[in-house]
């Protein structure tokens, strides 16, 4: 973390309305992550909702798969048909999930002071950072690795514009041989997600 980063960190904290959470703006141990991945009913967070977040430990090499957690939360508005297809969950899915405090109650302790990992990480902390600053008074302080951009910098040497091949996940796990295991499902793909910042970083 910079100088910079550490003057933001330290005006977040000033904003931090909950001290139990007081953790998050401390600086993260080495070689510790957490991967996350967030399933919503669509991609405009100005009109659409989070539907479930998945987040997994990441330590030295390994992925804490038995103490992952996946969340499903109840939305304002439920899922359509159109959006069901992509992300899986129906109305009987997310109908009695929990609400958007009970899921941060649980998500940010997990996350703690752990740099985010993730496909596409600015749709998702762009979902979450309105509800976390609701819940908390500041936005998520942490450190986000996009695994995109990590992946395009590995294999071109340059970061300036997406690869094709880091466009999508499946094509990242299939350059290292990594098994899929279900797409759109926010657990699995946080699971892929961890297996290929592994292979990349």
């Amino acid at each position: 973390m910079n100088w910079l980063q550490q003057l933001s960190c330290a005006w977040q904290k000033t904003q931090l309305q909950r001290p139990e959470l007081a953790l998050m703006f401390t600086t993260s141990s080495a070689e510790q992550w957490v991967a996350i991945d967030c399933e919503m009913t669509g991609l405009n967070p100005k009109k659409h909702h989070l539907l479930s977040v998945a987040a997994i430990h990441i330590n030295g090499s390994i992925i804490d798969t038995g103490n992952g957690m996946h969340l499903v939360c109840r939305p304002p508005v439920m899922p359509d048909r159109d959006t069901i297809v992509i992300h899986g969950l129906r109305t009987a899915d997310v109908e009695h999930g929990m609400s958007y405090d009970d899921m941060l109650a649980l998500l940010l302790p997990f996350i703690g002071n752990r740099p985010i990992v993730g496909f596409c990480t600015q749709l998702d902390i762009a979902f979450l950072n309105p509800l976390v600053k609701r819940y908390m008074g500041t936005s998520l302080p942490n450190e986000v690795i996009d695994l995109r951009h990590l992946y395009s910098r590995r294999i071109s040497g340059h970061t300036q514009g997406l690869s094709n091949q880091a466009q999508h996940l499946n094509r990242i796990l299939a350059h290292y041989n990594i098994p899929e295991l279900g797409a759109h499902d926010a657990y699995n793909d946080a699971v892929m997600t961890a297996m290929a910042f592994l292979h990349v970083r």
